[in-house]
């Protein structure tokens, strides 16, 4: 025995020496010096080696979008970087950024690990918003069984005029939630029992930031309006994967609260050219598309304009009696809802099918659908599956923006 507690000494032993060694071997080799962050070439950041780009700049205050968590999927955190010190770009970035974009040393910043000095551009909007404002939850309401509407009153001193299409990040503070808590839609209570989303708890113990899109109309001037969809786990994996911790929040804010956002930001805007506009959305890529078309019919746009939105069934179509007015007031606006999988109980009469086979039907019959302009904004399934239908009708890519939420 005291032969067995001998041998388990030295192993231990050797195991702690070795790991100490190779801890000052590194130290010596690879010294823990401060690293040189550059940001538009005035603001100098000091990082650690192996620090995560985005952690960097966030821990500067410079809010750089990112909706997926660092998972590299959704593509906001886009910069520009230069130096050796940010590496090789990484296989998730390549699976985003096109050849041009790498070409032009644009890199995510959630993927992007520093090894040494570099120099960083952010766009000048993103580098002057500051810390961001304190607003207030003016109402909530659920549009969907997973989606739900948040209006939030802004402070006197923050500039209320957004240009359509943009976003605001969001910061959700420390919490624990039993989605049970929760205030529903009693139109919406079946679906959440049969899914079983209402036993779910959820607890975050650090701050966490997200990118969402403005929905705001001309006449929500001075408020700030959210589509937010609640990230919930694929059914059978809820012991795998957690519900989304910013989106989970936001679900459980009422009237009165408070809320930190930051911006706007965004690079998704109409086009001043006066071409014929098609907007073709799904789920909570409603949002910024909602904000361009008012925007535009608000101006008095002599421009013709289209949108086609899919949605599941009639419990996933929402601001409908919004888009079906505004096509009576306008004659130069067409509202296309399309459901993929009506439930029997919706008594659907209108377009049946996936969005995008619905944009096919009707812009096969338009005497020049690549004259149009063409805004899509999304699930990445979706975007893929329309931007594959306007290649089969001849829409040049410079002809086609879309926003995709590939969180």
């Amino acid at each position: 025995m005291t032969e067995v507690v001998l041998g388990i000494a030295i192993i231990v032993a050797l195991v702690v020496g070795m790991s100490v060694g190779l801890l000052a071997l590194r130290r010596r080799l690879v010294p823990d010096t401060g690293l040189d962050v550059t940001v538009n070439d005035g603001l100098h950041l000091v990082a650690r080696r192996g620090d995560g780009l985005l952690s960097v700049l966030h821990g500067a205050g410079v809010a750089i979008p990112a909706a997926c968590g660092g998972s590299g999927t959704c593509g906001l955190c886009r910069v520009t970087v230069t130096g050796e010190g940010a590496g090789e770009p990484q296989a998730t970035e390549r699976g985003v950024l096109s050849p041009r974009e790498r070409r032009a040393h644009v890199r995510l910043a959630c993927q992007t690990r520093l090894r040494g000095d570099c120099a960083v551009e952010v766009p000048d909007d993103i580098l002057s918003a500051g810390g961001g404002v304190l607003g207030t939850v003016s109402s909530t309401r659920m549009l969907a069984p997973l989606i739900r509407e948040i209006v939030v009153e802004l402070p006197p001193e923050q500039p209320t005029e957004f240009r359509a299409g943009d976003f605001m990040q969001i910061t959700a503070p420390p919490y624990a939630l039993d989605f049970a808590t929760l205030d529903f839609d009693p139109a919406f209570s079946e679906a959440w029992e049969i899914a079983g989303w209402r036993r779910m708890r959820l607890a975050s113990v650090a701050e966490v930031t997200r990118a969402y899109s403005l929905a705001s109309r001309p006449e929500d001037s001075g408020h700030a309006v959210f589509n937010i969809r609640l990230a919930v786990p694929p059914a059978g994996r809820e012991h795998e994967l957690p519900p989304g911790l910013v989106s989970s929040w936001l679900f459980s804010l009422r009237a009165g609260d408070r809320i930190a956002l930051s911006g706007p930001f965004g690079e998704f805007h109409a086009q001043p050219t006066g071409r014929e506009m098609v907007f073709v959305g799904g789920g909570v890529g409603m949002a910024p598309l909602r904000a361009m078309i008012h925007q535009e019919l608000a101006q008095g746009t002599s421009r013709r304009i289209r949108y086609f939105f899919g949605a599941r069934s009639a419990a996933d179509l929402f601001y409908s009696d919004e888009f079906t007015a505004l096509a009576g007031r306008h004659d130069s606006f067409d509202w296309t809802p399309a459901l993929s999988d009506p439930a029997p109980g919706d008594r659907w009469g209108g377009a049946t099918g996936f969005v995008h086979e619905i944009l096919f039907a009707e812009m096969r019959a338009h005497p020049a659908p690549e004259e149009c302009e063409y805004y899509l904004c999304g699930p990445p399934a979706m975007i893929s599956a329309v931007l594959a239908t306007l290649d089969r009708l001849g829409v040049e890519p410079e002809a086609i923006f879309y926003d995709d939420f590939g969180a």
